[in-house]
């Protein structure tokens, strides 16, 4: 039995048939994210989504909005790519993160934060939806193996 590849793998990413409503939901909400823009990301969040940073992990919108000041407050990140599907319901996007509070040398006066910018870090977004919907939201690090 013999199975083309590009249909198995279209049949597994999108079994559901909602690929196409959910990327838009997720390409919107990571558009807000992007531009500050909570209300808009609240319409586009499940009243009690996952939220996840890299202080921890809330659930609800206003737990979400803290931990989004929070990231504002200390991150800049950049983005590579556009959100794209692993799955119909879950996306992924890679970028690097400026840490402008918080690190040694951030917190060195007049020069911490421009030095600070040449040690950025890569990490990576996870979003899951449901129903058009963002049920979940993880940013984290991305760890080598070979440094460790």
């Amino acid at each position: 039995m013999s199975y083309n590849l590009r249909k198995l793998k279209f049949f597994v990413d999108n079994s559901d048939g909602d690929l196409e409503k959910n990327h838009q939901a997720v390409e919107q909400f990571c558009l807000a994210e992007d531009d500050g823009e909570v209300k808009e990301m609240g319409t586009l969040m499940h009243p009690f989504a996952h939220f996840s940073g890299l202080w921890g992990v809330t659930r609800g919108f206003h737990a979400a909005q803290a931990v989004l000041a929070e990231e504002r407050a200390k991150l800049r990140l950049t983005w590579e790519e556009a959100p794209r599907p692993v799955t119909s319901r879950t996306f992924i996007r890679h970028g690097h993160v400026h840490f402008l509070a918080g690190t040694y040398l951030s917190n060195m006066p007049i020069v911490g934060p421009a030095l600070s910018a040449f040690f950025q870090k890569k990490v990576k977004e996870s979003i899951v939806v449901r129903d058009g919907k963002v049920v979940f939201r993880d940013l984290g690090l991305v760890w080598s193996p070979a440094k460790f």
